[in-house]
């Protein structure tokens, strides 16, 4: 009991003397002058040495926990993840109370997280009012895109600057007021962009379902088309560097192999591509003859039509159901929202991806019987690969001379050897062109441009 140091009042102040000390001959004298013994003696870093193996019964007793199956099973572990600003608070901890009390390495790898920090490289805090509340986010753009968009912009081993196009706008103590501020999803664009993404594989799963016809049909490889081979390869080269980036913990490099995948390579261009397959038959008979009658029988030519058309979409089915299980780690509620709507779910055990995605078989890479069975042939693809170059050069074209999209264009090809009729049409629809001829003699007049790739030279005709 002390006295209160304000001379204006009578009352004494109480206050809690606490004593630490290692010394047991004390004990006895603290216990007589009042003095007990707090039960509680470990403080927060402390007990989380214990953390490994205290959550999962652990004792002390060595013949108690050998009969623990929990621990046994899940003590060590393999990997931790955590800040790199708690190495010795508790990293290092945990290590040595592993060693001291189990004997053994409490887990072998340790993934350090980046630390989100605002524009001006200050880690997030309440105080500070520079963190936007992650409900609010999740809010408006939803869960999956708030995920994959900082995955994707947090390097290995690096921190994020997470970008806020009106951080400076606002007072700290109104910055994130969301209830009472317009929305604007602009306005954090890493997170826009995932949200885009997340559309992106959402039309592309409803586009495959605007072709109806059945689901996950066999594939016939006598009629797989360059880019059906193309897309089935770069699906192979996705895969592996998608276990490469996983085995070495390189979660943005896995994104960015997704999101190459999916948005430019299968997006972009294979299903472009296969629009011309994907035609209904009438449409695409007209097309190659425009003096043909809808009404005339389908023949052999309509039949193959509809094969190839039923081939296409069963290639689509293969590199979708890959795709959602690649991205579910990523985007686990949609992928797992369109792996039941799309009806991959349903012919599958319910432990192998027949009651939810989650239990899927993870993907895997394209073995030699895979590739001999289907003859996938490198050939085919750099075919493909040549197509999309001579279309990207077209294609600049009418950037470079500020011609409108809808403007159709007409294009004559020199080819530098043999070149199906199908893969012509795939061209004119990729150019958006009236039409693409093909003539092997074919000598452009002075002044005119051209482009010349290793599958044709290439020159255009406009008027106006």
């Amino acid at each position: 009991m002390v006295e209160s140091g304000d001379a204006g009042l009578d009352a004494v102040a109480a206050h809690e003397t606490v004593i630490c000390t290692i010394c047991d001959k004390l004990h006895p004298n603290l216990a007589r002058h009042g003095f007990t013994q707090d039960p509680d003696v470990l403080d927060t870093w402390f007990s989380s040495w214990l953390w490994p193996f205290a959550t999962m019964g652990w004792t002390g007793d060595p013949a108690l926990d050998a009969r623990n199956a929990t621990l046994q099973a899940f003590y060590p572990t393999t990997d931790l993840v955590t800040g790199p600003d708690i190495i010795f608070f508790w990293v290092a901890r945990m290590i040595m109370a592993g060693y001291e009390y189990l004997g053994r390495l409490p887990f072998r790898n340790v993934y350090f997280t980046g630390i989100i920090r605002d524009k001006h490289g200050h880690k997030m805090s309440k105080s500070l009012g520079n963190s936007p509340d992650p409900l609010a986010l999740i809010a408006g753009y939803g869960a999956d895109a708030v995920r994959f968009g900082i995955i994707r912009s947090v390097p290995l081993g690096q921190d994020l600057i997470f970008e806020d196009k009106e951080f400076d706008r606002f007072k700290k103590e109104e910055r994130y007021d969301f209830a009472r501020l317009p929305w604007n999803p602009a306005r954090f664009p890493q997170l826009e962009l995932a949200r885009n993404f997340c559309n992106k594989l959402w039309n592309a799963c409803r586009f495959r379902q605007m072709q109806g016809g059945a689901i996950e049909g066999e594939i016939e490889p006598a009629l797989l088309t360059s880019d059906d081979h193309w897309i089935l390869l770069r699906l192979d080269q996705a895969i592996r560097e998608l276990d490469e980036a996983f085995a070495h913990y390189r979660f943005a490099e896995a994104t960015s192999t997704l999101y190459r995948f999916f948005w430019s390579e299968y997006c972009d261009w294979y299903i472009e591509a296969s629009k011309a397959a994907l035609r209904p038959v009438e449409e695409s008979r007209a097309a190659d003859d425009p003096g043909r009658r809808a009404t005339d029988g389908l023949g052999s030519e309509g039949a193959t039509a509809v094969a190839l058309r039923a081939n296409k979409l069963a290639v689509i089915d293969f590199v979708l159901g890959h795709t959602l299980r690649l991205f579910h780690p990523f985007l686990p509620f949609i992928t797992e929202e369109l792996w039941q709507g799309m009806g991959y779910a349903q012919d599958l055990p319910p432990d192998q991806g027949g009651r939810t995605i989650l239990s899927a078989h993870w993907p895997r890479p394209l073995d030699e019987t895979f590739r001999e069975h289907y003859g996938l042939d490198e050939a085919a693809a750099k075919l493909a690969s040549a197509k999309y170059e001579l279309v990207g050069l077209g294609r600049n074209l009418r950037r470079e001379f500020n011609l409108p999209a809808a403007k159709r264009l007409r294009f004559v090809l020199r080819p530098a050897g043999a070149l199906a009729s199908e893969e012509v049409e795939v061209m004119r629809l990729l150019l958006n062109a009236e039409a693409v001829e093909v003539d092997a003699g074919y000598q452009p007049a002075r002044g005119r441009r051209g482009w010349r790739t290793t599958l044709a030279s290439c020159s255009c005709r406009w008027r106006g």
